[in-house]
């Protein structure tokens, strides 16, 4: 019977710690990759080296995909089923949908454009200044473009908010 309740005390522990364990996306557009990662669980990267490469890890399991040599199947055509009338509840979902995104936190953030014209990028300069984009947007003249984000977020927040 106490192995019984042990074996339930440690499944409890696992599910809580699946639910407060972070996730992190991030996005580097200068190494042209991305990669999230669900801390301790698991991870999975994309990225750029003369092809497109995916490398997953979940626990003790690892596996690198060329994305190039993968070759779809033709899919046979679908029969067309009659359409079903959908319930109207657009309102809701909605804002449960808000709900969920405000639960993501951007921890980093920059990005750099030069629009290849010299009159639209000094137009768009002053926007280095604003408040909230000062050190994060770079509107420049060396031709750099870039995009650098980071984004994190718990699974019980996202539970939370959408069950709210």
């Amino acid at each position: 019977m106490i192995w019984l309740i042990g074996i339930a005390a440690f499944l409890v522990l696992i599910l809580c710690w699946l639910l407060i364990a972070p996730l992190l996306l991030e996005v580097d557009t200068r190494v042209p990759q991305a990669s999230f990662r669900w801390r301790s669980i698991g991870k999975m990267r994309i990225w750029y080296d003369g092809d497109w490469r995916l490398s997953m890890q979940v626990l003790f399991f690892r596996k690198t995909i060329c994305l190039s040599e993968m070759k779809s199947k033709p899919r046979p055509e679908k029969v067309a089923a009659p359409k079903r009338k959908r319930k109207k509840n657009g309102k809701k979902t909605m804002l449960k949908m808000i709900r969920v995104l405000r639960t993501f936190r951007v921890t980093e953030w920059r990005l750099a454009i030069d629009t290849g014209d010299y009159t639209r990028n000094a137009q768009l300069y002053p926007m280095n200044f604003l408040p909230y984009a000062f050190k994060h947007l770079d509107i420049n003249f060396r031709d750099e473009n870039y995009l650098v984000l980071q984004i994190r977020n718990r699974p019980w927040k996202m539970i939370y908010a959408f069950l709210r």
